[in-house]
């Protein structure tokens, strides 16, 4: 099994050939010619290509290259397949290259090399199933935030709550639901504060303080933003429709 980052310089061409593991290639100078799966690429420094288990490629180097090469990624499972073999990267994942590229002179540090790769999920978008070893977590804080709106929730409170760190909480939830956990919980306090002013004569500070908000200042400013409406407005709507 090669090695879990390498920095290796493609030379020449060479036959089509697969490997029973994930790969990605990120040019650090110069560029080269990747094929896979009949799909050829030029690509340089901002850009990856990503090589799934088992898919059949190639490469054409012209001139000198150095590449960044992640075998086997932790977080990304063999079995699933990646849609788009080659991505440019952000400029986020563009600066963390020379940290990885320094730690194959690490070998021995075995902890941070994972941990350095486990990063990658915040920067790539590294191939993945629908987050079945997720699920179950992600669909338990969504149900906390449903049932207890109302409640001060805090993002690392709510990941404690459901065994995942703060970060992988957010990223995990976003990839899930399309969006964080912070703008879901505004979402359902918002469409709980519209339930009210449809059907109640309550006042605004009485509803925002059924819902979770401070005052009813902050219900306006997030109800206005939110639906393009004031909540008055839209109360004065729902009652004469």
């Amino acid at each position: 099994m090669r090695n879990s980052i390498e920095v290796i310089s493609y030379k020449g061409t060479a036959d089509a050939h697969s490997h029973s593991h994930t790969q990605i290639v990120l040019p650090l100078f110069g560029s080269l010619h990747l094929e896979v799966e009949k799909h050829q690429q030029p690509i340089h420094f901002g850009q990856a290509c990503y090589i799934s288990t088992s898919q059949d490629h190639t490469h054409l180097a012209e001139q000198d290259n150095r590449c960044l090469v992640l075998n086997a990624l932790p977080i990304w499972d063999h079995k699933i397949e990646s849609e788009f073999n080659f991505i440019n990267l952000a400029p986020q994942a563009q600066a963390y290259l020379p940290f990885l590229s320094s730690l194959t002179t690490e070998a021995n540090n075995s902890v941070k090399t994972h941990q350095a790769l486990n990063l990658l999920e915040h920067l790539l978008p590294i191939p993945q199933d629908k987050i079945s070893h997720s699920d179950v977590r992600l669909t338990k804080a969504k149900q906390r935030l449903d049932k207890d709106f109302q409640a001060s929730w805090s993002l690392a409170e709510l990941a404690e709550d459901v065994h995942l760190s703060p970060s992988q909480l957010s990223v995990l939830f976003k990839r899930h639901f399309g969006i964080t956990p912070k703008q879901y919980l505004l979402n359902r306090r918002l469409e709980e504060a519209k339930v009210w002013l449809s059907s109640t004569n309550k006042s605004l500070d009485y509803i925002a303080y059924q819902v979770g908000l401070s005052s009813a200042s902050v219900l306006v400013k997030l109800f206005s933003k939110h639906y393009q409406i004031t909540p008055g407005r839209y109360r004065s709507q729902s009652f004469s429709s």
